[in-house]
């Protein structure tokens, strides 16, 4: 049996305790008063029941034990026994009451104060993730409505607390109702006006069910609920193979217009994102004169759990910074060989030469060098900082993840990398995972000369928030490269360049986009931040003044494509832009940089060279820069779109 249906049986089973709380207390009143003149013991019996449920009544248990003395008949007896019961149930019934009472007063109050035409934002699951959610969202409750549609059993203090912060709660387990019914048990939370749809369940699987609640476009069933026109349905998952399934499943819209907007969120993720957000992995080089090709990146995660192995996705893409420079991952963990397998899963053979020792991208597949190393070591054993000694010196870290769960051994590995780092005079970036103790971590962050130099990795209930699902930077930044892809491939279809996509909708393109085209949008969009300190460098090192050169490329007047104001067009033919481009050092340099950062996050996703398929991760352009002007140089165009992000940002700046 659902919770929503034990909570309509509570309600039920409080009515049912109060008649049968009101029927003993006048049993007792008529054998209490029954010496009494009719008139006046119809009176005093109902005045006793009513004062029953108002926390005093007349008979009192002290009156009943004395009844029952002076008059020892089981009739007498039994009845006494149930009413001195009745006396503390019957005020329960009235608290009970009360509630219901306050909470759909406070409800009508807060539906009086708020706009006829507010936002309504559906959040399906009620656990500590939603609770951290709802703690940091800073919306208007006068503007925005927030359903939150729950089988969880929920207090009553809580739902008053929830009810007072502007939220209403919906007790439903949609997924054992038929699809007919839909619509009637879901009328309430407005959904199919909803802005958002957020489905945070812990379950991967349970929020697939809840995915398949909604119709996904034309073909789709129509007793399923449709939802409103720019709707976004962000739903939580973090199994690879159901990722898998949802993508598959939502893709089948392919060549249509989807009637939604889905994201797929994954907490570990967000979180390492935001980590490299705020400790970029090229830290150590910022403020020094080493060259770009000179960056290299050699980063030690401790740990290879979810969050660990998502520090090294996100390295693979995030730690590119020239053609040339080189990532190096060195992974530590004590049963490192169940998670590596798991791990290796995701990556082709073909893209990768992969041993017991560690992983390689192949020469054939990107320029520079991409290593993973693995190493089998017990954190809190000698071995294991021999070993990073010995690798330090070899080639100094750069960054180090402790992704440890247990708290003394991520405290003590934080403190032996801190002195290991300073007694070679070398200052790097150490993040450390504390997502269980708020007191700990509160030390550590105030910066105490233990630990000074390690910072923590925000936990999920501080990366949680309700602005970071529904109004993602990143969202807007990666729609904004769907949309200059869309241009080039337009203007690479018009033989004369003069074609543009300036009428197309941005949003309208993004809901007919595959998901993985989608992720390979944001993955660039999340590079957008190390371009803001690699893309002037770059200009530096070629000699050229980087405004002066982005109008010469790219302006009203660029030498390879002209701005129109709302969209570019190819200035010249197709060989005769791809020429400029050879020619031009700084956009050849942009161009293989973003190339290779693009085969680097293929990779990572599981990508590898082969004629073009979604289906089987197939893709002609996984080779080098060389190899990519040689067999598809009409291809190398796209490799400037950070340069007309750029170019546009600084227009709104101006």
């Amino acid at each position: 049996m659902s919770n929503s249906k034990n909570h309509k049986n509570t309600t039920r089973l409080i009515f049912l305790l109060a008649v049968l709380s009101f029927l003993i207390a006048t049993a007792q009143g008529m054998l209490y008063y029954k010496g009494y003149d009719s008139f006046f013991k119809c009176l005093l019996v109902l005045q006793n029941s009513i004062n029953a449920f108002g926390f005093k009544a007349s008979v009192t248990i002290k009156d009943t034990v004395a009844f029952m003395k002076e008059n020892p008949s089981p009739l007498n007896r039994g009845i006494g026994y149930a009413y001195c019961i009745a006396v503390f149930t019957a005020p329960y019934c009235t608290i009970s009451f009360i509630y219901k009472i306050l909470e759909r007063l406070l409800r009508f109050i807060i539906f009086f104060r708020r706009d006829k035409n507010c936002r309504h934002i559906v959040v399906f699951g009620y656990n500590s993730d939603v609770k951290s959610m709802l703690k940091n969202n800073g919306s208007d409750p006068k503007r925005t409505c927030i359903h939150i549609v729950t089988t969880e059993s929920i207090d009553n203090e809580e739902i008053y607390r929830l009810n007072k912060a502007g939220y209403v709660v919906h007790y439903a387990d949609v997924l054992k109702a038929a699809e007919s019914e839909l619509q009637s048990l879901l009328s309430k939370t407005r959904i199919e006006s909803a802005t958002n749809i957020i489905l945070f369940e812990p379950s991967s699987i349970r929020n697939f069910s809840l995915l398949q609640l909604f119709r996904l476009n034309e073909q789709d069933s129509p007793e399923r609920i449709r939802l409103a026109q720019g709707a976004k349905v962000s739903c939580r998952c973090e199994e690879e193979g159901i990722g898998r399934l949802i993508a598959e499943y939502y893709n089948s819209t392919a060549g249509t217009d989807a009637y939604f907007d889905l994201e797929l969120v994954g907490l570990p993720e967000m979180q390492i994102h935001k980590m490299y957000s705020d400790h970029p992995l090229h830290t150590v080089y910022m403020g020094t004169d080493t060259s770009l090709q000179d960056w290299t990146v050699h980063l030690l995660v401790a740990g290879f759990g979810q969050l660990g192995q998502q520090a090294v996705l996100q390295a693979m893409n995030l730690g590119v910074v020239h053609e040339r420079n080189r990532i190096i991952i060195d992974v530590f963990d004590s049963s490192i060989g169940q998670k590596k397998a798991v791990f290796l899963n995701q990556l082709s053979r073909d893209t990768f030469d992969i041993t017991d020792a560690g992983v390689t991208l192949r020469d054939d597949a990107a320029d520079g060098l991409l290593e993973i190393r693995f190493h089998e070591l017990n954190i809190s054993h000698l071995g294991f900082y021999d070993t990073v000694r010995r690798e330090t010196d070899a080639e100094p870290y750069t960054y180090a993840v402790i992704a440890l769960e247990n708290i003394d051994l991520a405290v003590h590995c934080a403190i032996q990398l801190e002195e290991l780092f300073a007694e070679r005079g070398h200052k790097a970036p150490i993040l450390m995972r504390m997502d269980t103790d708020r007191r700990l971590a509160g030390y550590i962050s105030a910066e105490n000369s233990a630990l000074a130099d390690v910072s923590l990795i925000d936990d999920r209930s501080i990366v949680i928030t309700l602005d970071m699902i529904i109004n993602r930077e990143i969202d807007k930044l990666a729609k904004n490269y769907n949309h200059f892809y869309n241009n080039i491939r337009l203007i690479t279809a018009d033989e004369t360049g003069t074609a543009d996509n300036a009428a197309q909708d941005p949003e309208q393109e993004w809901n007919r986009l595959r998901l993985f085209r989608r992720s390979s949008s944001k993955a660039a969009a999340y590079h957008d931040e190390v371009k803001n300190d690699v893309i002037p460098r770059l200009a530096a090192e070629n000699g050229v003044d980087l405004s002066e050169k982005l109008e010469e490329l790219i302006g009203k007047n660029g030498a390879m494509m002209r701005y129109t104001g709302s969209a570019w067009q190819m200035n010249g033919t197709e060989e005769e832009v791809l020429e400029k481009l050879r020619q031009d050092r700084f956009a050849y340099a942009l161009a293989s940089l973003e190339h290779r950062r693009w085969c680097c996050y293929m990779a990572s996703i599981g990508w590898r060279p082969g004629e073009r398929s979604d289906r089987f991760r197939k893709n002609p352009c996984l080779v080098t820069q060389q190899t990519l002007m040689e067999t598809s140089p009409e291809m190398c165009k796209y490799d400037l779109m950070s340069l007309m992000a750029r170019y546009k940002e600084s227009l709104s700046h101006r």
